[in-house]
């Protein structure tokens, strides 16, 4: 867990590379040492969530209620500070879900910046006590009180994680002057997972959490989960969490937004990019999840080991990277991690943090991966032959034979007549073994949809396969897939009722996957079903049982059982009767019987790497190279990735600045852009200029001129018109096409008064 200690471990080479960032005032001293190598990453986003509950108890007032006081909070926080201090500089302010270093921030800047939101706590204050003296609350003698007595705010602050920790104690200072009495409490993730997510916002058992956001560094080129994950009541990561007996937190508006982006109802990409607008700035403005910093990670490895991959958003712990690793001393790697187990690992409303996801990810393969510098969509299991859209405002006709799950009548139906879709995907599966030594088929492709449609549905209050966790975001998106066909056991087409203006992304979109073997699932499904665990960490607090994870050896031994009774029964479970015979169960079950016995774990994938061992005492686990000839990919395969094209900015012409802009009057400069190294005009270069209040003035786009890799920035006198007296900010992002890692330049133009 420390990272000096971990720093330490891989200099005497007990480890060959540590899987969190290192303290930021070492990276001097690393840099300057010949057996290591830094990685920098985008991080992920430190940030508040507050808890927007009102208190059933009439006497108690929680001010995080008002979406007033919430949104004051943004003025209450010195994001320079914690950039600056805090992070010693190796981050970027933020107030957005995105941050500085996604794909998507260009779409979003001009909203972040019309806010100009700044460190101003005597706003905060004025906007806050005007809200909570129309509310009853009052003032005395600097302290606040409501129906007398003070009120209250409760902090849970990551202790931890130094940086967090160091901005809770700032934050609670700074609401310790405008006078409420707030009360600090520590803890790790694992009392955060209790009291934050798993207990009833209305309990107030919190108010303030110190969060951290490892989803928000994903280097996607269209991210269409990220408003929802982050802003909407309805994906189950607001305050009450979907949980039926909790309060919870609702905004009808931003779930409509969020939807639409995410399942693609857009009709063009300035569609697209409003709706990704209006979504940020209603989030920005409820502010019960707040955004601080966006953490540039420095991240250590041994000069020995070769071909990480850095990838734009997770780093060398992207999968893709150990994959491709090397190490000049042998035939293993250690790698160093914070944390083992945080949550449960279960692949239905589990495995929730960055230490299960990383792991996970080499253990179990996606259908399809994303290119580790553009964000852009690249098949990996499913390998697309046709990809046919009649898409955004026209239809095409869905094949009748296609099948989908009634979770009504228990049974695959077929669609019939008369079904349309706005598009279809034909792909071709790329099976392998799994761990156990058993054949992928088309038994475990429908088992994992006949889940999706099963557990997405509520058909009763009886319904025993029900997580509302899981079921409020999968609900939504059932009535987007309208069928699937299998042409023969490896060869599908999907018909999805989803568009995009780029077709690979309607791929992705409509892959029927399977990441774990169907008796797995269905041994996990007949005990939650029978009251035996949960899925979610919410549901295992309601009933009062344990949140089910895989890797725990009396849950594998639970599923273990279950599957010898599976055996005895002759169960067939009922999405695969008529797939699959008795015998092909039995051995099904015999082979994950015996895995189980040999590895204590039941965590089963199709991955380059199987879990070999998980030693719970010795928090650390053994990952293997599953070696299997059936296994698609050779070794090398990513090595094409290990050197990203990225584009700089060398210098501007003239190159003095900061630059002197009479009002009114025109204005140009040149600039040259490298790509490794030599110019290029394979590149984008976008400009924005903000007043001194940070109001967005002007933004465009550079012009090539008749060399290469030269590129001028016009500014007409009416743009110039625009500018404030004295200070205004100008951006510069360059990127190349192949590399979305902008080299940012910031300076100041000054504006002189219009010429009489």
């Amino acid at each position: 867990m420390d990272g000096n200690v971990a720093l330490q471990e891989i200099r005497a080479k007990n480890l060959d590379l540590y899987f969190f960032r290192i303290p930021l005032e070492q990276v001097s001293a690393v840099n300057n040492d010949p057996n290591l190598k830094v990685y920098e990453k985008n991080g992920g986003s430190f940030g508040l969530l507050l808890n927007p509950a009102p208190s059933p108890d009439p006497n108690i007032l929680n001010p995080f209620q008002f979406r007033e006081v919430r949104y004051a909070m943004n003025y209450l926080i010195n994001r320079d500070f914690v950039v600056g201090e805090i992070l010693k500089g190796h981050a970027n302010a933020q107030i957005d879900p995105f941050g500085i270093s996604s794909p998507e921030y260009e779409s979003i800047l001009p909203v972040v910046e019309s806010f100009g939101i700044q460190y101003n706590p005597n706003l905060a204050h004025k906007m806050m006590q005007n809200v909570l003296v129309s509310n009853g609350a009052s003032d005395k003698d600097g302290k606040w009180f409501y129906k007398g007595s003070p009120v209250v705010v409760r902090i849970l602050i990551r202790s931890d994680d130094v940086s967090r920790k160091s901005m809770g104690e700032m934050i609670s200072s700074e609401l310790e002057k405008f006078g409420f009495l707030v009360q600090r409490d520590y803890g790790d993730l694992n009392k955060a997972n209790d009291i934050v997510y798993g207990t009833n916002p209305q309990d107030l058992k919190w108010q303030i959490y110190t969060e951290a956001f490892a989803g928000t560094s994903a280097f996607v080129r269209y991210n269409p989960v990220v408003p929802s994950q982050m802003y909407a009541p309805y994906f189950a990561k607001m305050p009450g969490w979907q949980d039926p007996s909790f309060w919870n937190y609702q905004n009808k508006s931003i779930d409509d937004l969020a939807q639409r982006i995410q399942f693609s109802n857009f009709t063009s990409i300035a569609d697209r990019s409003r709706l990704l607008q209006n979504a940020v700035k209603e989030g920005i403005e409820e502010s019960v999840r707040l955004f601080v910093a966006q953490t540039i990670e420095p991240f250590v490895a041994s000069s020995s080991v070769s071909g990480l991959i850095n990838d734009y958003g997770a780093g060398i712990s992207s999968r893709i990277s150990l994959i491709n690793a090397r190490s000049d001393r042998g035939d293993s790697i250690n790698v160093g991690v914070k944390e083992i187990y945080q949550g449960a690992w279960n692949g239905v409303a589990g495995c929730g943090d960055i230490y299960c996801t990383n792991i996970l990810s080499l253990i179990s393969d996606p259908p399809t991966s994303r290119n580790p510098y553009t964000g852009e969509v690249i098949p990996l299991r499913t390998v697309w032959t046709n990809i046919t859209t009649a898409g955004p405002t026209s239809r095409l006709d869905v094949d009748p034979k296609a099948i989908i799950w009634n979770a009504s009548e228990q049974k695959w139906t077929e669609v019939g007549q008369n079904v349309s879709s706005k598009s279809s995907v034909s792909y071709k599966i790329l099976y392998s073994n799994w761990h156990n030594g058993q054949p992928m088929s088309k038994a475990d492709l429908l088992y994992a949809t006949y889940f999706t449609f099963e557990w997405g549905t509520l058909t009763g209050p009886n319904d025993t396969s029900y997580d509302p966790e899981f079921t409020s975001q999968a609900q939504v998106g059932l009535p987007y897939l309208k069928g699937i066909k299998f042409l023969n056991d490896s060869n599908i087409i999907s018909f999805v009722d989803y568009w995009h203006f780029d077709k690979k992304e309607i791929a992705d979109f409509g892959s029927v996957w399977g990441s774990s073997p169907w008796e797995i699932g269905a041994a996990t499904e007949r005990l939650v079903g029978h009251g035996k665990f949960a899925y979610s960490r919410s549901q295992a607090t309601v009933k009062n049982v344990d949140w089910l994870s895989l890797i725990i050896p009396n849950h594998a031994e639970a599923i273990l059982q279950e599957l010898r009774k599976m055996k005895n029964e002759g169960f067939i479970p009922a999405p695969l009767i008529g797939v699959i015979t008795k015998q092909d169960a039995i051995k099904r079950y015999d082979a994950s019987i015996e895995w189980i016995s040999k590895h204590r774990h039941a965590e089963i994938g199709n991955g380059p790497f199987f879990l070999d061992n998980y030693n719970p005492a010795g928090r650390v686990i053994t990952l293997n190279a599953f070696r299997d000839p059936t296994y698609p990919f050779e070794k090398g395969y990513w090595s094409k990735y290990e050197a990203p094209h990225v584009a700089t900015m060398t210098d501007l012409i003239p190159a003095a600045l900061p630059r002197i802009i009479s009002i009114g009057q025109p204005y140009s400069f040149e600039t040259r852009i490298l790509v490794n190294g030599s110019p290029s005009n394979n590149v984008t270069v976008v400009y924005f200029i903000s007043d001194k209040d940070g109001k967005l003035l002007v933004q465009g786009n550079a012009e090539k001129t008749d060399q290469i890799g030269h590129y001028v920035v016009h500014l007409s006198g009416n743009e110039t018109n625009h500018f404030s007296q004295g200070p205004n900010e100008f951006k510069m992002f360059v990127q190349s096409y192949d590399a979305l890692k902008s080299d940012i330049f910031t300076t100041t133009i000054i504006g002189l008064p219009r010429r009489g």
